[in-house]
C-alpha cells in the first residue's frame, strides 16, 4: 500500500512525505513486522514540482499532529533518493495498491519520470483499494491522519476488513 502527502493536487506536486508498507490483503499480519518505507522530502530538492495554495489552505485546517508531521523539517531526503528507496521496497510486490491510483500514483509516476527513473511497478498492477472499500457500503471508515505510514495501515485495516466481509478468497 502506498500513501503520499503532498501541497498540491495535480500531477506534478510537490511532496511532502513518501510510505509504503507491503502486506497479503488476504492475510492479517501484524503490520509493524512487515517491511514497510517511511519518509519526509526534501521541498528543495523539488523546484519544478507545484505548490498549490489551495492545498495549503486545507493543510492549514488539520490537526496540529498532521501538519507537524507534513511540515516538520527533521530528517528530509531529496526526492531522486526517496524514490530510489521507495524503489527498493515495491520493485518485487505482485500488485501495488493505493487509496484510488489517480492521486498518489499518478504523482509518484510524474516524479519518476522527471527523473528519467524507470517505474517500480506496471501499470496493471496498480490496484484501487477506494473502489474495494466500495463494494461494502456499510464498512466503518475512520478518519485518515494524514501521517503517511499511518494511512496506509489505516487503508490496509479497511481492505482487510472489506474483502474479509465479501469473503474473497483470492484476488487475480
Amino acid at each position: 500500500m502506498i500513501d503520499i502527502e503532498t501541497v498540491g493536487t495535480g500531477p506534478e506536486a510537490c511532496i511532502l512525505t513518501i510510505a509504503a508498507q507491503c502486506f497479503d490483503p488476504l492475510v492479517r499480519h501484524d503490520l509493524l513486522k512487515l517491511q514497510h518505507f517511511y519518509c519526509r522530502v526534501d521541498i528543495d530538492s523539488q523546484p519544478s514540482r507545484k505548490i498549490e495554495q489551495s492545498t495549503i489552505d486545507w493543510w492549514a485546517t488539520q490537526p496540529l499532529e498532521a501538519k507537524n508531521e507534513a511540515f516538520n523539517e527533521q530528517d528530509r531526503i531529496p526526492l531522486e533518493v526517496a524514490l530510489q528507496n521507495l524503489t527498493k521496497i515495491i520493485w518485487h510486490c505482485k500488485r501495488v495498491w493505493a487509496n484510488g491510483p489517480t492521486f498518489d500514483m499518478n504523482i509518484l509516476e510524474h516524479a519518476f519520470k522527471s527523473y528519467n527513473m524507470a517505474l517500480p511497478w506496471q501499470y496493471y498492477h496498480v490496484r484501487d483499494a477506494r473502489t474495494i472499500y466500495s463494494l461494502w457500503p456499510d464498512l466503518q471508515k475512520y478518519p485518515a491522519s494524514h501521517h503517511a505510514l499511518e494511512d496506509c495501515r489505516r487503508q490496509i485495516d479497511l481492505l482487510h476488513d472489506t474483502l474479509e466481509f465479501l469473503k474473497i478468497k483470492e484476488l487475480a
